[in-house]
């Protein structure tokens, strides 16, 4: 009964924030109350602020379910033996193009996981990109292309600073491309800061 009951309840969040999602998109997130999206989700409010406490918790379970859809159908179309190098710029271009199209969302949905102390390693949804970030550390530590004195997930941890500090970036300065933001994260995470041969 209680894993019927914890279904129900997941399935009800999901839809309450999916519903919510498509008010963010087509309104504008400041435009939308908590209890336009209690209207919307045929819920009362109090049961919809039992759920999610604030806004910007709703806004994040949506954020949260579209990153861990993408994030599958990456991993079901990436090769076992996926190396950093090949596959890391493949999944950042997928993310330019969701924060591309979402740019609005993006600030309260940062500022709600760093103020849950959680950014590190959830403000990608739950490890989701973490979490490939090592599968493909792992087979280039195996491939000797990646140092192997830290562990995967220590170095994908440290990687996904790169990653945030990147989207911060060009959140402030709206000139940025996102892209190049991201390929420049990739290439200090592979090559470190020193001075290249050819800045001698």
């Amino acid at each position: 009964m209680t894993g019927r009951r914890a279904r129900k309840r997941q399935s009800t969040l999901e839809s309450v924030a999916s519903l919510a999602g498509d008010l963010f998109q087509r309104d504008g997130y400041e435009s939308v109350t908590m209890e336009q999206i209690a209207q919307v989700a045929d819920i009362a409010r109090g049961t919809l602020y039992n759920h999610f406490p604030t806004k910007e918790a709703v806004l994040a379970s949506w954020i949260q379910q579209e990153l861990a859809r993408d994030l599958q159908d990456f991993a079901s179309d990436m090769n076992a033996d996926m190396e950093f190098a090949d596959g890391v710029p493949r999944l950042l271009d997928l993310s330019a193009q969701w924060c591309t199209a979402h740019r609005e969302l993006l600030p309260p949905y940062l500022k709600f996981c760093f103020q849950g102390m959680q950014a590190s390693m959830t403000a990608d949804g739950g490890e989701g990109l973490v979490a490939l970030y090592a599968q493909m550390i792992r087979t280039s530590q195996r491939a000797g292309k990646i140092r192997s004195d830290l562990g995967a997930v220590h170095l994908a941890t440290l990687f996904h600073h790169l990653y945030l500090g990147a989207l911060m970036r060009w959140l402030a300065l709206p000139d940025l491309e996102l892209r190049h933001e991201f390929a420049l994260a990739i290439d200090v995470f592979l090559q470190g800061s020193a001075r290249m041969p050819s800045q001698q």
